[in-house]
């Protein structure tokens, strides 16, 4: 069976086009980075039939779990199904768990990304162990949200485990540690449930921490966002609309046998 792997900003992918269904065990083994291909994440990519969207992903976590969305895994998608013939010139639209997108393919391996808008955020969450107050709100998926002075002392893993298991999120969550450097600049860790590790980066939370400033700030302006490794996204509210603006890179492609 063919299958390519790609990263956006270092969350990496196995992906698969057409008609696969997988188990979950066969995904573990997949995304095991000893004994299979290794992968934060698999993604089935279909062309549509349909004249609404030119796409259909569907996204699992490494865990084999199913989630509605992944933005970095999404702009892969986009780089994948462009270069798969699923749609022609630079735009394109796509169907996921949480719903239509759009997205366009920019200069310098970059894509450009409609995201959905949190309608709400819930303030004032605490947790055991935990001295910030931290926010939760939806970007396509579940995102608690705390501010630090000190992220790269922080025990992203413990601290995220302690949140995303507790019993106030009923399909458990995913966790972000954020330090604001500047107005509008931020670096972000963050914790993944399905992975249950802190992963390289998270555009679903890289979004819900860019949407959050500008609403606790009152300052609209793009968010500059930075991951562990110092690679740079951009959220930005534009006509109402919220977009993700990062990279997406094909890695290489092969065969396996499921």
């Amino acid at each position: 069976m063919k299958f390519y792997k790609l990263h956006g900003a270092g969350n990496d992918f196995i992906f698969f086009t057409g008609s696969k269904v997988m188990s979950g065990e066969t995904i573990q083994k997949l995304c095991n980075r000893n004994f299979g291909i290794g992968a934060d994440g698999v993604i089935i990519i279909r062309k549509s039939a349909s004249a609404c969207i030119d796409f259909t992903m569907r996204y699992f976590n490494s865990d084999g779990s199913e989630a509605d969305f992944c933005a970095n895994g999404a702009r892969c998608s986009v780089l994948l199904a462009s270069k798969s013939g699923y749609f022609k010139g630079n735009r394109c639209s796509f169907k996921a768990g949480d719903g239509k997108h759009e997205a366009e393919i920019l200069s310098g391996n970059k894509i450009k990304l409609e995201m959905k808008k949190p309608e709400e955020y819930a303030a004032g969450l605490k947790f055991k162990g935990i001295r910030q107050e931290l926010y939760f709100l939806n970007t396509g998926v579940e995102h608690v949200v705390g501010y630090t002075s000190e992220l790269d002392k922080l025990g992203v893993q413990n601290f995220g485990s302690i949140i995303r298991y507790d019993s106030l999120f009923s399909n458990g969550t995913n966790v972000n540690f954020v330090e604001r450097t500047s107005p509008c600049k931020l670096r972000i860790r963050t914790y993944e449930r399905g992975v249950e590790s802190e992963t390289r980066a998270c555009g679903t939370g890289i979004t819900a921490a860019g949407w959050l400033d500008m609403m606790l700030t009152g300052d609209l302006s793009k968010r500059e966002i930075t991951t562990v490794d110092g690679i740079e996204l951009t959220v930005s509210l534009e006509n109402e609309k919220l977009f993700l603006t990062g990279p997406a890179e094909l890695v290489f492609e092969g065969r396996i046998t499921v």
